[in-house]
């Protein structure tokens, strides 16, 4: 195997800044857990940026006068090896001595494409105490085949998402004063149409529509779900995985009925159970519980489903109407896991719960607001001795209230304030 070609560091002495591209926020927290013994685990969807921290810390190592022939780099995406054959190999090629005799840096890209990794790297960990590792997964891969269990104790797991909409004004470097939203809303409505069609996504950032369609069906969508999902699970039928993704994509936030699905896509509903599972796994699909104190009853319930993001719904459904796609980026941005539907039908798009706080939150996106509006909302916070609640909105910015209970309207682009609101 070519080694080399994965850590031009040996020879160079240094990272590429091709490579290395703009920090993010993730990576000044990353950096504190470098001279940690655990793992560190990134996962995260592909193209968000994963393998560029890898090559950021390995630069920031570098900087630091580690020498480059204690840090080695592989990548699994396309490559087949074992990993005690790598391993040996560094040893005998490059490290000339045994990793257990000296502090080494190992860096091990879509880890999820090594079978049997999570034994593999138990053993590699325990066997080596002045070993660091880092790895990297396309997919919640915390989430299967026991993983948590074979690795207790020994990780530390990082989310890594696309850009925030604040993170994609700095990487435009569209300045605006937060605490001056009104003055900036023309150009956060601009900028917020442009990074709803985006995600994110940092390669994404400067296409044009026709290409950013093809990048995100053929880069992203298609690549996980006919190669990286079926290579995975062992599938039969990844059209189906494409099929519910599309779905999901024209109706953001449908409620979620296995038998309906089974009926119209003609396959048996554990089928179906299971490939929704996949998606979720994938991190194309967010499910939604609806509300109760009581989290086994949440689980028994009616359940709503979203893309993970919207540049997924707008590449599948171009011609999704904005208060859909402005509901999902919600969804999506304030990481909700439940949301509220009644047996008297009255409905509730997310209840946002942070820290024991719980906040629920309608998204309102048309011209007037009215009483019928807010109804729901009041009759939530009184059953539930609550004191607040949030709407976001159109354009309208007011607050309503009633015997101390407080709704505080808030236009959809006036992010800072929103933020603020559900912290």
């Amino acid at each position: 195997m070519d080694l080399q070609s994965f850590n031009p560091w040996w020879k160079a002495g240094k990272v590429s800044p091709e490579f290395t591209g703009r920090k993010r926020k993730i990576f000044d927290e990353i950096v504190r857990y470098v001279d940690k013994r655990q793992i560190v685990l990134f996962t995260g969807l592909r193209r968000v940026g994963k393998t560029t921290l890898m090559y950021q810390i390995i630069d920031e190592l570098l900087r630091k006068d580690v020498n480059p022939y204690s840090i080695m780099y592989f990548s699994f995406d396309e490559m087949r090896y074992d990993l005690e054959e790598l391993i040996k190999q560094y040893e005998t090629d490059v490290l000339r001595e045994d990793i257990s005799k000296k502090k080494v840096y190992i860096f091990l890209d879509e880890i999820q494409k090594l079978e049997g990794w999570p034994s593999k790297v138990k053993l590699l960990y325990d066997a080596n105490p002045k070993l660091k590792l880092f790895l990297t997964g396309s997919a919640q891969i915390t989430m299967w085949q026991g993983t948590r269990e074979s690795l207790a104790g020994r990780f530390f797991d990082f989310m890594t998402k696309p850009l925030d909409f604040e993170e994609y004004l700095e990487f435009k470097e569209v300045g605006i004063d937060k605490s001056r939203e009104k003055i900036f809303e023309k150009d956060l409505k601009r900028h917020m149409s442009v990074f709803l069609k985006t995600g994110g996504f940092i390669e994404a950032l400067d296409m044009d529509e026709p290409v950013l369609r093809k990048y995100l069906k053929e880069s992203l969508l298609e690549r996980v779900i006919f190669v990286d999902i079926p290579q995975t699970f062992k599938l039969d039928l990844p059209d189906l995985l494409m099929k519910l993704l599309t779905i999901t994509a024209s109706r953001p936030g449908f409620y979620l009925d296995y038998k309906n699905l089974s009926n119209d896509l003609n396959v048996d509903q554990r089928t179906i159970a299971n490939y929704i599972s996949y998606l979720e796994y994938a991190l194309f699909l967010q499910k939604l519980y609806n509300y109760s104190s009581n989290l086994l009853t949440s689980e028994k319930k009616v359940k709503r489903l979203y893309p993970c993001n919207t540049a997924f719904t707008l590449a599948l459904n171009p011609q999704a109407d904005l208060p859909s796609v402005l509901e999902q980026f919600f969804v999506n941005s304030l990481d909700a896991k439940f949301f509220l539907k009644t047996p008297q039908k009255e409905e509730i798009d997310i209840i946002h719960a942070h820290d024991k706080v719980v906040l629920p939150v309608e998204i309102k996106i048309k011209e007037k607001i009215g009483k019928d509006d807010i109804k729901t909302l009041f009759k939530f916070l009184e059953k539930n001795r609550l004191n607040k609640a949030l709407l976001v909105t159109l354009d309208t910015e007011t607050k309503f209230e009633r015997e101390g209970l407080l709704i505080e309207a808030v236009p959809y682009w006036k992010y800072w304030s929103i933020k603020e609101r559900t912290r």
